[in-house]
């Protein structure tokens, strides 16, 4: 026998043992309970384990589904904080439009809002600015209004025309702008503008910690409680 007749039946047996392989395969996934109804194929069956040894097809089955639990398992685990996440920034924002029915004038309103988001969003910082043309307001509250064409105003205007919340990392100048003297300290902050019929204002929360505030945060609660915010000041600017 010549070696290249050799190697050719040994190729052929390759294909048959394939062919062989792939019938068995259809035929299990044809008969899924072939192995219930015959248990004593289980005692010849083998699977090689991935370390050393062998184990049962049944153990590998029961490795496989174990994995498949976990996995299960660690879904379900961040569905549940999300979930519990949900509940407590909804709780959080129904605190905020109880005491904001509740709050006497602009001080009232501002006070109840800085408190409770920085205890809910865990940020160090937080401040409002309002913009009015009112000389009265102006002379009364210099820390709290600025002018509407403030030239520090034109550092917000892409976020005050798309009326959005912004995440993450703020510029200086902005920062100088809502946390003055803590500017330095922030290392990443959210904005929302404060709208309701026209620009009211700017709500700013800051954070020493980087990742606190992000680019990929949703912002469907900050979108929310601004809207709860400006609606409540413009009550009591109107005043």
């Amino acid at each position: 026998m010549t070696r290249q007749t050799e190697q050719s039946q040994q190729t052929t047996q390759q294909e048959e043992k394939l062919a062989d392989e792939l019938q068995l395969i259809s035929l299990l996934k044809e008969h899924g309970d072939i192995l219930q109804r015959n248990p004593e194929l289980l005692a010849e069956l083998e699977i090689p384990h991935h370390t050393a040894g062998a184990v049962s097809l049944i153990e590998r089955q029961v490795t496989v589904l174990r994995e498949r639990l976990k996995t299960s398992d660690s879904h379900l685990r961040e569905l549940m904080d999300i979930a519990r996440i949900n509940e407590r920034l909804a709780n959080s924002r129904h605190r905020i439009a109880i005491n904001l029915l509740g709050a006497h004038d602009l001080v009232d309103v501002i006070s109840v809002v800085l408190d409770e988001l920085k205890n809910e969003l865990k940020a160090e910082f937080a401040d409002i600015k309002l913009f009015s043309d009112n000389s009265e307001l102006l002379e009364k509250h210099p820390d709290l209004f600025i002018t509407t064409d403030a030239v520090e105003l034109s550092q917000f205007s892409t976020m005050l025309k798309q009326k959005n919340p912004v995440c993450g990392g703020s510029s200086i100048e902005q920062n100088r702008f809502l946390f003055g003297d803590n500017a330095e300290e922030v290392s990443s902050a959210a904005i929302i503008p404060l709208v309701s019929g026209a620009d009211l204002g700017l709500l700013g929360l800051g954070s020493r910690e980087a990742g606190r505030f992000q680019a990929s945060m949703g912002t469907e609660f900050l979108t929310q409680m601004g809207e709860l915010v400006s609606a409540a000041l413009a009550v009591h600017l109107e005043k």
